[in-house]
């Protein structure tokens, strides 16, 4: 059908003003920075960062239901942790559960979640922004707060600073090692280029990097620093940074799976400024009517942490201290890494002793286990577990046919 001249300008003209309200935006939003190197972008990545607040954005997409903690640990689970745990620690594993914490952490594991975060030399808080309610991590000084609108309860507890002596100490001990260190990968650690050039060939040796598109993040532009793995094993498809092209800032880090297309987590800043935040937010008084908790340390470390600070003990009977705990705590199973870069594989000869076999054998975990041969597989996009018949762990984030071929070995 032809288009008389007399209506075109009727046709025409919608298609310009959509045209022009799509280019508009797309212009408005084109980044184009100075061209970097991968290495280059690490060396940006480098700038000291003195203070920051924002909203950060944490999506994780594993397949996981949301777990519920307190519905999965009975009393007699609790007790049966608790009589495991080594002398003068019994009370350690009740006090934790009753706090929430292992609920709280597992939680924040799954799903979509929004943080307010404030950072500066004063301290840092952390607001997890739930629909209905908040939760706060405040960190000033030597104090801790953990905080719950919800349930109307904190917990608190302190931990020791150093002093400037042992700060001048563990600063000379460090200059020591790094200048050892440079001795033995021939590499000056003092410069910033050269460090940055052995990180990368390293790198290389296992992944691809390349530096991805230009573009706009938080209302700041940004580099694109992408690690693609060489290995035929690996779940993970790419692990994606997005670096502030002004401070150095990473504000966003996708890992995506060989498994699907949208990113299996994902984290950062919808939105960021650089100005230092303001000193009283790092400071917190509970409201009325909260169940104040106080977390302290199980009594045979504070009795070890005391006997250290009054003695002040010499090399060589810090050394037979830590044979003591060794030997003390020989029978608990140790982790040993197989392989190496993508393909490496964590190994447990056997589940920890105060692990009760009866919360794997739980609702929501059995219908989260795949049966393969020799045992069961707890499988996400971006990790699979192996635990044998036999009981031994393998754990990794590598295909299930090579975790089996790792066991099988």
């Amino acid at each position: 059908m032809k288009i008389s001249k007399r209506w075109l300008p009727a046709v025409i003209t919608p298609a310009v003003i959509a045209a022009t309200v799509i280019a508009v935006p797309l212009q408005a939003n084109a980044v184009d920075l100075p061209d970097l190197t991968p290495q280059q972008v690490m060396l940006l990545m480098e700038e000291p960062i003195t203070g920051f607040s924002g909203t950060v954005v944490k999506t994780t997409d594993l397949g996981l239901p949301a777990l519920e903690m307190s519905s999965m640990v009975s009393e007699d689970m609790a007790q049966e942790m608790a009589d495991k745990m080594p002398e003068g620690m019994e009370d350690f594993v009740p006090q934790v559960l009753e706090s929430n914490l292992v609920t709280q952490a597992v939680e924040l594991i799954a799903g979509t979640h929004k943080m307010r975060l404030y950072a500066s030399e004063a301290g840092m808080r952390v607001q997890v922004l739930d629909p209905m309610s908040e939760r706060d991590l405040i960190v000033s000084g030597n104090q801790f707060w953990i905080y719950d609108a919800k349930n109307a309860t904190a917990t608190t507890g302190e931990f020791e600073l150093p002093t400037e002596a042992e700060l001048d100490q563990a600063k000379a001990e460090a200059e020591l090692k790094l200048d050892e260190l440079s001795a033995e990968l021939q590499l000056d650690l003092a410069n910033p280029e050269a460090v940055a050039d052995y990180l990368l060939a390293e790198a290389q040796k296992t992944s691809t990097i390349s530096v991805g598109k230009d573009h706009m993040l938080a209302g700041r532009t940004a580099y694109q620093l992408i690690a693609e793995p060489k290995s035929e094993q690996s779940l993970i498809d790419s692990v994606v940074v997005s670096v502030d092209s002004e401070t150095g800032m990473a504000l966003d880090v996708k890992v995506y799976s060989i498994e699907q297309e949208e990113p299996a987590i994902s984290i950062g800043f919808e939105s960021i400024s650089f100005e230092t935040p303001d000193a009283s937010l790092f400071n917190f008084t509970p409201p009325a009517g909260t169940t104040v908790q106080q977390l302290e340390l199980p009594a045979e470390l504070e009795e070890l942490k005391t006997e250290l600070e009054a003695t002040k003990p010499t090399e060589a009977e810090i050394e037979a201290k830590k044979a003591e705990l060794e030997a003390k705590y020989a029978d608990v199973a140790k982790p040993e890494l197989l392989g190496e870069g993508w393909d490496s594989v964590a190994y447990l000869p056997e589940l920890p002793a105060d692990l009760p076999l009866e919360m794997l054998e739980n609702e929501l975990f059995a219908d989260l286990m795949t049966e393969v041969e020799g045992g069961r597989v707890f499988s996400t996009p971006v990790m699979n577990i192996l635990l044998t018949d036999s009981g031994e762990v393998y754990a990794g984030s590598v295909k299930v046919e090579y975790l089996l071929e790792v066991a099988a070995r």
